[in-house]
């Protein structure tokens, strides 16, 4: 005897049918389309009702089998977690981890054993972000910031990031089986090995006390928010201007001296449509074809104003949600991290726009892992809790032949 359920998934389904093949070829009337759809939803529920009872159903069978049937020397379960000794699932482990993690930030060291067990820690003695919570941070980070959008952002478990070089020579036409010499660079010396380090970035967060005893997920909402628009601005004014190692930051775009090839500008301080156009040829073919403009708000509304000699804007809006405005056909990105024509300090002077394949041409180094530090004593005084952030990121030029900037 079928399933009762089934029979009335059977019924709808061929209610279904029926008016789906009443109008075939045809329009279908919003009524019948409605009606079709509600014994769709209603044939996949009792579907789904069978399957849960069919799960039930052989679980409760494989429980009540003898227990010489399973495997009782231990398996993929580990005993003794977060210090006790119940056996626990990932998604319960991960579920006291987050627990653990927002009892911290509210409570610090007054917290269980149980609890201190579940944290995770850093070299550095900083606790670790559940990684669901920093995943959501990291995932929103391009929505806010604009260079990681464009560059080509590795993630690394390490703290410093090689970019393996090789020169390669004139390539050439050649028989090897004749004789011929082999023109195509394979026996060239390879180049220095250069790499990009992973520096901290820290951000700072005070929160009231009273938002601390708000729930886990509002709390979340509530870092999330004021963290990630933060660190996209810190992120975008270090991939562009960072001063390098040094200063244990970034290397920036602009700050990188291996990008030479610019245009400059025919008076000092002002922008040319000629200038944007002949900008997007001072790199290689294959830069120019996926390479897009980066400039700040200053150089933003210079461009905007340029036209061609048929009187029409090199600017162009797009109105489809998300996508870029474009300049002379190429995505345009505004990032005030670039200088002013004058440029000010840390920025660089005269390098206010830039154009090429940013995925070819820079990096970002992402451990894509972030820890806190509570700090206490410093604000209590104002009823607040001071979370200090630790995100490790770094960034620098790989392929200089794939950017260009506009010397103004």
């Amino acid at each position: 005897m079928a399933h009762p359920f089934l029979e009335k998934a059977a019924q709808h389904t061929a209610q279904a049918r029926a008016i789906n093949d009443e109008f075939e070829g045809k329009d279908m009337p919003a009524e019948a389309a409605r009606q079709m759809q509600g014994h769709l939803q209603k044939a996949t529920e009792y579907r789904s009702r069978v399957t849960r009872e069919a799960q039930l159903k052989d679980t409760e069978d494989w429980i009540s089998e003898p227990q010489y049937k399973h495997d009782m020397t231990g398996g993929d379960a580990i005993a003794s977690d977060f210090g006790h000794g119940s056996f626990m699932l990932d998604s319960e482990k991960k579920e006291m981890r987050r627990s653990a993690f927002f009892d911290f930030l509210r409570k610090g060291d007054a917290m269980s054993r149980e609890q201190k067990a579940a944290l995770v820690e850093d070299t550095n003695g900083s606790k670790l972000i559940p990684e669901d919570f920093a995943g959501s941070i990291i995932k929103d980070l391009p929505n806010l910031a604009v260079m990681r959008n464009i560059c080509f952002v590795r993630p690394t478990t390490k703290e410093e990031v090689g970019i393996g070089e090789v020169a390669i020579n004139t390539a050439g036409w050649g028989v090897l089986e004749t004789g011929s010499t082999a023109t195509d660079g394979l026996g060239s010396t390879p180049a220095n090995k250069s790499t990009i380090k992973v520096w901290d970035l820290n951000c700072l967060v005070k929160i009231g006390v009273n938002e601390l005893d708000d729930s886990d997920e509002n709390l979340e909402a509530l870092i999330t928010a004021g963290l990630t628009a933060k660190l996209a601005q810190l992120e975008d004014e270090a991939f562009a201007s960072g001063t390098g190692d040094t200063d244990n930051q970034p290397t920036g775009v602009a700050n990188g001296s291996t990008v030479s090839q610019k245009v400059t500008a025919g008076t000092a301080g002002t922008y040319a449509a000629d200038d944007i156009i002949k900008l997007s040829f001072a790199v290689p073919q294959a830069a120019r074809r996926s390479g897009v403009y980066v400039g700040n708000s200053d150089a933003e509304q210079a461009v905007r104003l340029l036209k061609n000699a048929n009187n029409n804007y090199l600017w162009q809006e797009d109105f489809r949600s998300g996508a870029p405005a474009t300049l002379n056909g190429k995505p345009w990105y505004t990032n005030d991290g670039f200088a002013s024509g004058t440029g000010t300090s840390p920025y660089v002077a005269g390098k206010p726009l830039y154009f090429g394949d940013f995925k070819r041409g820079y990096m970002i180094a992402d451990r894509r892992a972030l820890g806190v530090t509570r700090l206490v004593e410093l604000y209590a005084a104002n009823g607040q809790v001071g979370l200090l952030f630790r995100h490790r990121v770094g960034g620098g030029v790989v392929n200089e032949n794939a950017l260009a900037y506009y010397a103004v």
